[in-house]
């Protein structure tokens, strides 16, 4: 099984969903070991996909798929690939955190990867897109002053903040958070017409028998403690449109996960 994996070295982005692609084979019964290929964009999986040389990639479900790839419609992190914490070099993450609604937002510069799918979103939703042509590069970049904070996911900030060469010099902001129902979703290249059913069976298993949760909790339970939710004033992107058939049922993350009450929306 050819699995679209990470393009850049300090990208450990995808390790949760090459391991929840084999949990998902496994329980769909499907015997075939799962091989990373690695180095390759998210617009490159996809022609890559259609060209029959690859099976299995991880994308944003941000728009219709294009002819020769299919999308199993089931948001693979729950929607926390879309619960969005702010990251940005201390004195701007204390301007940040105060604040309080999208079009104060609207007024700081934020880093975007040039290939990321949603880039075009949020340049038409009125953010002010830099974009940066590699993963790591955005670091040095905003740490150089390009642009004033990035907006990664719950399910990757720490582990960028953490990392030796990802994380100096920068803070997670206090006080706030984003949300807008995106997630990834594993995209099957039609060339495997069996696939895509296979995975989606899969994945109902893995969720109906605790298994997927179990995995989601190994990879993110400590992630979501440390980030609080809580205690955060979340700025919902109403705006942000999402294809026909998008599961949002299944963008259950930000449901309470402690006694504390329901997490503050804004």
């Amino acid at each position: 099984m050819r699995y679209g994996g990470h393009l850049d070295v300090n990208d450990e982005r995808y390790r949760y969903s090459a391991e929840l692609l084999a949990l998902a084979l496994r329980k769909a019964g499907v015997a075939s070991p799962v091989h990373e290929v690695l180095g390759m964009t998210q617009p490159r999986k996809v022609e890559e996909m259609r060209a029959g040389r690859l099976d299995v990639a991880t994308l944003p479900l941000t728009f219709e798929p294009p002819r020769g790839v299919s999308a199993v419609r089931f948001p693979i992190r729950r929607g926390l690939l879309g619960v969005r914490l702010l990251l940005a070099p201390p004195p701007v993450a204390a301007k940040l955190a105060q604040v309080r609604s999208l079009d104060e937002l609207k007024q700081f510069k934020l880093g975007y990867g040039a290939d990321w799918l949603d880039r075009g979103q949020f340049e038409q939703l009125g953010f002010k897109v830099v974009p940066g042509a590699s993963y790591s590069g955005l670091f040095e970049m905003m740490r150089a002053g390009r642009f004033e904070y990035m907006s990664p996911g719950v399910n990757e900030i720490f582990g960028e903040l953490d990392h030796p060469e990802l994380g100096p010099g920068l803070v997670v902001v206090p006080r706030v958070a984003l949300f807008y129902p995106l997630d990834d979703y594993f995209f099957v290249s039609s060339v495997r017409p069996q696939l895509a059913g296979a995975i989606q069976r899969g994945l109902e298993r893995a969720r109906a028998d605790g298994s997927l949760a179990r995995l989601f909790d190994a990879h993110f339970g400590a992630a979501l403690e440390r980030a609080d939710l809580g205690e955060r004033v979340i700025l919902h992107v109403a705006d942000f449109k999402v294809p026909q058939g998008t599961p949002i049922e299944l963008f259950d993350v930000l449901q309470p996960r402690t006694s504390r009450g329901e997490f503050r929306k804004r």
